[in-house]
């Protein structure tokens, strides 16, 4: 356990995790900074030379945020004052705009919100940034025991799985596949 926790404090060090620590502290207030309009059309996507790169959905939108820019700077630096010496100016463009739109976080839905992995997006509003990997973890750690705590029972495995594939197949997806492997095993000889 010493090794890992030495791993991470070494990454917890390293210049590409600070601006990476940055830059997810940025994505996380950006709705808060620029308004929940204003973040669906565009996002951070890197920390280059002191200017904070933001992809936009269209050319209209990058005129009318560079018009703002000086004033998001300033909102930015207020809520994230470790940014201060770190961003020194935004620029916006369209060119990550597509690639990242595909990429892009699922929306909760009555179905997906109960899936195991639907863990790794949804943080609560208020959840603390994390600062360290170790935080991190520990944050994601929790999020799975509280998921796992308010799932069903697979009937044949007895395994954690969202009530909606026991409603559809009765038992949960590892199941299922078992299941269909064995049919199709089956019908081959």
């Amino acid at each position: 356990m010493e090794s890992i926790q030495a791993l991470m404090q070494s990454l917890e060090r390293s210049p590409q995790w600070r601006a990476s620590a940055s830059l997810r502290r940025i994505l996380f207030l950006w709705p808060q900074l620029v308004g929940e309009a204003v973040a669906q059309h565009s996002r951070p996507t890197n920390i280059y030379r002191q200017v904070l790169q933001v992809s936009v959905s269209s050319a209209a939108w990058s005129q009318t945020l560079t018009f703002e820019r000086s004033r998001i700077l300033q909102n930015l630096h207020t809520r994230l004052p470790e940014t201060q010496p770190a961003i020194r100016d935004l620029r916006f463009a369209t060119a990550d705009w597509h690639r990242m739109t595909q990429q892009s976080v699922p929306t909760a839905t009555a179905s997906n919100r109960q899936h195991p992995s639907w863990a790794a997006y949804s943080a609560t509003p208020n959840a603390i940034v994390p600062q360290t990997a170790g935080t991190a973890f520990q944050q994601w750690a929790e999020r799975k025991q509280q998921q796992l705590a308010h799932q069903g029972r697979c009937p044949r495995c007895q395994s954690p799985c969202p009530t909606e594939e026991i409603k559809r197949w009765g038992v949960c997806t590892i199941c299922i596949a078992r299941q269909w492997h064995t049919l199709h095993a089956q019908n081959r000889h």
